[in-house]
């Protein structure tokens, strides 16, 4: 009985297809609508996966949020940030540019920045330049600076000439003694107060290739430092160890510089490379005492490893300095080794000399286009004479970075280093190099 039940019901069914078929070639949308119907109440409402917090902040940054946020401006003036110096810590201040004053192609820019820790910096410029007045300090941190113009106007100024006026307050410098065999338990600080006027000029002829000059007038004072932690330098150091404690001279100081930009992007490169020369004379007013000049040549150049995502970036820095016959080099004078910029792995200021090597090469993996890491390798020494231009000794220092950026420019970065006295910590807006 039950097959004879189900042998009608196909015939029943048979029978309706006729039909059915007629109706939905009738009204095909409204059938169509009817079976959407039915799917929705049988599926339960969906909603979009949500994104991981650190996928959402890299879209963030790389579609221009937190540079926007961070280049904040109120008519002419803007935020100021980063460190005064390799030891002081954050800072902050304000900044006022006004460009192109009364249509005569002049720019004024002046500036004030201060730290928690007691530093202060003013600077002021006026004349014709970019959005920012160029730094004529040859060296790791702000190497290509006179020459690097702003990249939404790159053809805004060829030509640069104004007069610049600094002041700075730095009350807790470091000092371990001179040469790369200086002992970690020989930390001292002072205080470094100068004053520099100055007028600069120069040149970008094209694309890769500029050149400038600057004359200025510094005026140096040192005194006790005031970190409670540490003694003040003149407690274990004199005159002859750190030359220049007891006599601060002013200088009459001239440098030139030429620079070959080859780089692809300036503030975030992924090809080519940049290559500086630079010489300066420092002329005590005082006497005799302190004449010397330096020369210093500094080589960055980026290599793609297959694509832009990853790149082999190298640096080369060197800087010699000779002084007249009978005169000195002060110790405030003297560039550094260790810190942000050069051997991560030490203190800011470990390694204080007349001379110095520094090489440093970094591969770079670009995770995503707001998002790099970086494993890097830092080598250097301090030197006295010429003849200890060799590669050995050398302090050397290894880590690994994280930089959050635009496409253009690197925002700020985090470096993690190891060496020989320790792991340290590293933040720092900008680039490494």
């Amino acid at each position: 009985m039950e097959v004879i039940y189900r042998i009608l019901f196909v015939a029943l069914l048979l029978a309706q297809l006729p039909f059915l078929a007629a109706q939905e070639a009738a009204n095909p949308d409204s059938r169509a609508e009817e079976l959407r119907e039915r799917r929705r109440q049988k599926l339960p409402e969906s909603t979009p996966p949500k994104s991981p917090g650190i996928v959402k902040m890299l879209l963030y940054m790389e579609g221009g949020g937190l540079y926007e946020r961070i280049n904040i401006r109120y008519k002419d003036f803007y935020p100021k940030y980063g460190q005064l110096s390799t030891g002081s810590g954050g800072a902050y201040g304000i900044r006022y540019f006004k460009s192109n004053i009364a249509k005569s192609g002049l720019s004024v820019e002046t500036s004030a920045a201060f730290s928690f820790t007691g530093y202060k910096l003013v600077d002021f410029h006026f004349g014709r330049f970019n959005k920012v007045a160029p730094n004529f300090f040859l060296g790791p941190s702000v190497f290509g600076a006179p020459f690097q113009f702003d990249e939404e106007a790159p053809d805004s100024v060829k030509s640069f000439i104004y007069l610049g006026l600094r002041y700075r307050y730095f009350p807790k410098e470091d000092f371990y003694g001179l040469g790369n065999d200086s002992r970690l338990e020989d930390r001292t600080d002072f205080l470094l107060e100068d004053g520099f006027s100055s007028v600069v000029a120069g040149h970008q002829f094209n694309q890769w290739l500029g050149v400038g000059a600057r004359v200025g007038y510094l005026k140096v004072n040192t005194g006790l430092g005031t970190d409670e932690d540490f003694p003040d330098t003149r407690t274990l150091f004199d005159d002859d160890s750190a030359p220049g404690l007891e006599r601060q001279p002013d200088f009459l100081r001239i440098d030139t510089a030429i620079f070959l930009n080859y780089r692809d992007i300036p503030g975030n490169p992924h090809n080519g490379g940049t290559i500086g020369f630079g010489f300066a004379r420092f002329d005590d007013r005082g006497g005799d005492e302190f004449e010397f000049n330096t020369f210093s040549v500094d080589a960055r150049h980026y290599f793609p490893l297959g694509s832009r995502q990853r790149v082999l970036a190298v640096r080369l820095f060197g800087l010699w300095t000779d002084a007249k016959e009978g005169s000195r080099i002060p110790f405030y004078l003297m560039r550094t080794l260790g810190g942000r910029e050069t051997l991560r792995g030490f203190r800011e200021f470990r390694f204080r000399e007349a001379r110095q090597l520094h090489l440093s090469a970094e591969y770079r993996w670009e995770a995503a286009p707001a998002f790099e890491i970086a494993l890097f390798y830092d080598t250097g020494k301090v030197f006295p004479e010429t003849e200890r231009f060799k590669f050995e000794h050398l302090r050397k220092s290894i880590g690994i970075g994280f930089r959050f950026k635009r496409s253009r420019r690197v925002l700020f970065r985090l470096d993690i280093a190891r060496s020989e006295e320790g792991t340290r910590v590293q933040f720092q807006f900008g680039p490494s190099f």
